[in-house]
């Protein structure tokens, strides 16, 4: 399941893999595996369990991106094993007994996010959180006749206004057609509307994902 690695030395490197309360620092005559790319193997960690102290979103490289390259998210408090396979800030995880996808058993978080298995999680956020799947127009009020007022790119995180979100249906005439309408928290603490759905509440241009 791991990358194939190439068996080298670590000379003189001072690289630090933070893994909740561990770290990784290859040094002076210290065997570890590499490839170009900087990922390390730590045989110390395949099979050890990990837990999550945060929602994340799980990709299928190590840069974390972009939105076309996530395939899931775990939610805060979920029990992970490490492949072993580190890389600056990232490691590579899967779920035992399970898989985050049906092709792709493993995949790369940040490990910032990680902490030891049996650690109390944290308390629940009482926000609901959104990303937009594609380009999404901020309006004043639920209709596309009202003030624009901003406009996020697709990949971007929403906030709902309240958990469960605030919507609104419009009424089967023009310009809706009965699109269904998101209430989002903006940046400067206002209110804003967004298209949750095509008319006739048809489609998806938002996904439900953990809050940052």
């Amino acid at each position: 399941m791991r990358p194939n690695l190439l068996r080298s030395v670590a000379i003189g490197i001072a690289t630090t893999l933070s893994l909740g309360s561990l770290s990784i620092a290859p040094s002076w005559g210290q065997e570890a595996q590499s490839t170009v790319q900087g990922l390390y193997e730590n045989p110390s960690y395949i099979r050890s369990c990990r837990q999550l102290n945060r929602g994340v979103e799980v990709f299928d490289n190590t840069n974390l991106g972009p939105a076309a390259n996530r395939i899931g998210t775990l939610n805060a408090g979920t029990q992970v094993r490490l492949t072993g396979v580190l890389a600056s800030g990232r490691a590579q995880i899967y779920l035992q007994g399970q898989t985050l996808s049906s092709t792709q058993p493993v995949g790369w978080i940040t490990a910032s996010a990680l902490t030891n298995c049996g650690s109390t999680p944290p308390p629940p956020v009482n926000k609901a959180c959104f990303r937009a799947n594609i380009a999404l127009n901020v309006r004043s009020a639920a209709s596309s006749n009202a003030a624009l007022i901003t406009a996020f790119p697709a990949g971007s995180t929403l906030v709902a206004t309240t958990n469960p979100p605030t919507q609104q249906t419009s009424p089967n005439v023009a310009p809706d057609y009965g699109r269904v309408w998101l209430a989002i928290t903006l940046n400067s603490g206002g209110t804003g509307w967004v298209a949750r759905t095509g008319t006739y509440g048809q489609g998806s241009n938002v996904t439900s994902i953990p809050c940052p």
